[in-house]
């Protein structure tokens, strides 16, 4: 009958999927110097940007403890939606994922909070509490 996304089904089928190549080594170096620049940020939204941008940076190199710790940092700083806040929410997805498989009821607990509490940051702050 109706025929929606056919043509960019094909389009797509000729296209090989690549995804680009992440250099952990060279993510974790720039991640050290965004640590460095932290001590002379001027003001509360450099911090933040900061804080982002290393949490970002241990994400992509896969380093979830480090990422998770940054990103919590930024979202203390200053609590707002964007990719801290998402990107905080797949770690502890995954982390609580990883508890499930493993059996660690009290783990699995701690992850399921954390995503109640950033879920109730977000409703917060859509409704202009923070």
């Amino acid at each position: 009958m109706f025929f929606f996304g056919k043509k960019k089904a094909a389009a797509d089928k000729g296209k090989e999927e690549t995804a680009p190549k992440v250099d952990k080594e060279e993510l974790l170096k720039k991640a050290s110097e965004l640590i460095q620049k932290l001590d002379t940020a001027q003001d509360k939204k450099e911090k933040t940007a900061l804080l982002n941008e290393i949490g970002s940076c241990y994400f992509q190199a896969e380093e979830r403890e480090q990422a998770i710790h940054y990103y919590e940092m930024s979202l203390e700083e200053d609590k707002q939606l964007g990719k801290a806040y998402t990107d905080l929410l797949k770690l502890y997805n995954q982390k609580r994922q990883e508890a499930a498989e493993a059996k660690d009821d009290e783990k699995m607990k701690e992850y399921m909070d954390k995503v109640q509490n950033l879920m109730q940051m977000s409703k917060d702050v859509l409704r202009g509490k923070i």
